[in-house]
């Protein structure tokens, strides 16, 4: 599968980060965190973090840094690769009026280094299924990248303000940084490291790939299934399993995604692009769209909206 192939995966799925928590850490100060049920990522505002887990590994990430940290491990994350103080997360910990919670190490001293910490959720079921079975770590150092600055420097001025939106702007640019450091881990590692819960079945991955590389194909359960090589009952179970949502649900969120693109991008009429993205109508195309995104597609085209909605979570 190209890696164009693997970008459109990740816009299909709605790769979501719930934002939950902003850690300050001194020089020599560090957290110990047990492990959670859910993927974590860390981002580096400011400062070099190190991450401690108790096979003995390291990892220093340095400002403009992302790193992805499996469900179930213990880590230690601080300043340091050897702390001389390290916390419980409850010692630290305070709600601030925005909803974030704030894990202070510093304990009234200067602070080092400063993390936006969220967790990976998906828009449908209950885990993130491409992740599923990632056993290492994942790092990227994407401080190259032009947005990358002026994301990491806003999260970093609304973590420290905590004012209305603060919340809702850090998560919009937690994501945009998130999908910037997969694609680059991606291109480093290879994606089959990145997002091992889909490559470890390649039969699936062919049925995925069918549908991100020509979402406006007449997709049918059945043909899917067939390329997977699977019953159509096997299929639907095991796609919904590993990708997070039913076949058939996965592919009309990849019709959308494309129809939104050629809405923003060209003047061709809103039915005939409906037609074109495989809806019967366009008060059917038009329901599903304002469904996925909030907005019409009338609404959209006039208004020129480039940013997706939140998603319920």
């Amino acid at each position: 599968m190209n890696e164009t192939a693997i970008d459109q995966i990740l816009a299909a799925l709605v790769v979501n980060v719930k934002e939950f928590a902003v850690c300050e850490f001194t020089a020599t100060s560090a957290i110990e965190i047990k492990q959670l049920d859910k993927i974590e990522v860390h981002f580096v505002l400011a400062g070099t973090l190190y991450l401690g887990f108790p096979d003995g590994a390291c990892i220093a990430a340095p400002v403009g840094s992302v790193v992805l940290v499996p469900a179930y491990i213990d880590q230690v994350i601080g300043g340091s690769a050897t702390p001389s103080e390290i916390f419980t997360s409850q010692e630290t910990c305070r709600k601030r009026r925005d909803g974030l919670m704030h894990y202070d190490a510093t304990m009234g001293g200067h602070s080092s280094v400063v993390v936006a910490c969220g967790q990976i959720k998906a828009d449908i079921g209950e885990s993130f299924g491409p992740f599923e079975g990632l056993k290492a770590p994942i790092a990227s150092h994407i401080a190259d990248e032009s947005i990358v600055d002026v994301a990491f420097s806003t999260i970093l001025r609304e973590t420290g303000v905590a004012s209305l939106g603060s919340k809702a702007l850090i998560g919009s640019l937690m994501k945009a940084c998130l999908i910037l450091a997969l694609r680059s881990a991606a291109q480093e590692r290879g994606a089959r490291k990145i997002l091992p819960g889909l490559f470890e079945r390649p039969s699936l991955a062919r049925a995925v790939a069918l549908v991100v590389e020509d979402p406006t194909a007449h997709h049918s359960l059945a043909d899917l299934a067939r390329a997977a090589g699977m019953s159509r009952s096997k299929f639907a179970k095991v796609f919904a399993q590993t990708v997070g949502s039913p076949p058939m649900e996965f592919v009309n969120r990849a019709r959308l995604d494309k129809a939104r693109e050629i809405l923003l991008s060209t003047p061709i009429a809103i039915s005939d692009i409906a037609h074109r993205v495989g809806f019967a109508s366009r008060s059917h195309f038009s329901r599903s769209f304002r469904t996925a995104f909030g907005i019409d597609p009338t609404g959209m085209r006039r208004n020129g909206l480039t940013s997706e909605v939140q998603d319920v979570q």
